[in-house]
């Protein structure tokens, strides 16, 4: 199997972030509590998963992954061992190494809205990737005051920018009234709990306490998804951790994740994620072998 490993990077309470540039990708599927930045600095002809979503890695790739987000990026070209062309510029931290307390003031309001948005993570285009790479490739020759000072900038910039698209499923939600707030949590807490079973619109219509016409109209606005598709994605999601973590078949995974039966299955993955559920275990599961290997510890 393929379990993500547990990655430690040493912030928290006296280290606001670590700042890098990685000679070569660490293909390893792990995770840990920070959020991630990573920016794409070679050719790549390769692919980045983060939780269920796959995207292409190429140069001047943008991805942020959201806290305790398995990931993995690969490739596409073999190690240079080159210093001299580097391959990602990573920035790691977390919210309580930035601190809960200074995150409430409201000058961090903007940032601190964010990141809770960018729980499930983000991609970056355009100009928008453009910029955010300058600012991240300014860091490497300051001190450590100035890194922080960067990191705000940079945070303040990702946070006001509409180039970016959401990777992990739940997809992130549109600005929600503060009322329904508490009553969409209850419902994706509903639908995470039972995604492998067949939840019918009547039951999710009736933990949100409204009628099943409202419950669709609420629905689509918070989440951009029928219910239906919110569905589909979480189970692909789940279908997607099955292929890279255990030796269970092909049909037995679509059946454990609630599909019917097995050409619905392959439908419905090859519509989300491109490729067919066998590809996608060739391409993306990790070499047990190479799991094996410890994970560096990253260093400042």
């Amino acid at each position: 199997m393929a379990l993500p490993q547990l990655e430690f990077i040493p912030t928290g309470e006296t280290q606001a972030l670590v700042f890098k540039i990685d000679r070569d990708i660490w293909p390893v599927y792990h995770y840990h509590p920070e959020f991630d930045i990573l920016l794409s600095l070679k050719e790549h002809r390769g692919e980045f998963i983060s939780g269920d979503h796959v995207g292409s890695l190429r140069k001047g790739t943008l991805i942020m992954n959201g806290p305790n987000i398995p990931h993995a990026v690969h490739s596409g070209i073999p190690d240079e061992n080159d210093s001299s062309r580097p391959s990602l510029a990573v920035v790691q931290f977390s919210r309580k190494s930035l601190g809960e307390d200074m995150l409430r003031k409201t000058e961090m309001k903007a940032v601190r809205d964010f990141l809770d948005q960018a729980k499930f993570g983000f991609e970056f285009h355009g100009e928008a990737a453009e910029k955010a790479a300058d600012l991240i490739l300014a860091m490497e020759p300051m001190n450590d005051f100035e890194r922080f000072l960067q990191l705000l900038r940079l945070l303040d910039f990702l946070a006001t920018t509409t180039e970016k698209t959401s990777l992990a499923s739940p997809a992130f939600s549109p600005s929600l009234k503060d009322r329904d707030i508490s009553r969409l949590d209850e419902v994706l807490h509903f639908l995470r709990e039972n995604k492998v079973r067949q939840v019918t619109l009547d039951e999710a219509a009736h933990v949100a306490k409204m009628s099943p016409k409202s419950f669709c109209r609420f629905f689509k606005t918070n989440t951009g998804k029928t219910l239906i598709e919110y569905l589909h994605e979480l189970r692909i999601g789940e279908a997607c951790r099955l292929l890279l973590e255990t030796d269970l078949s092909i049909s037995e995974i679509a059946f454990d994740c609630g599909f019917q039966n097995l050409s619905n299955f392959n439908r419905r993955f090859r519509h989300l994620k491109e490729t067919t559920p066998r590809e996608f275990r060739r391409r993306f599961r990790i070499d047990p072998k190479r799991q094996a290997e410890p994970l560096p510890v990253s260093v400042g």
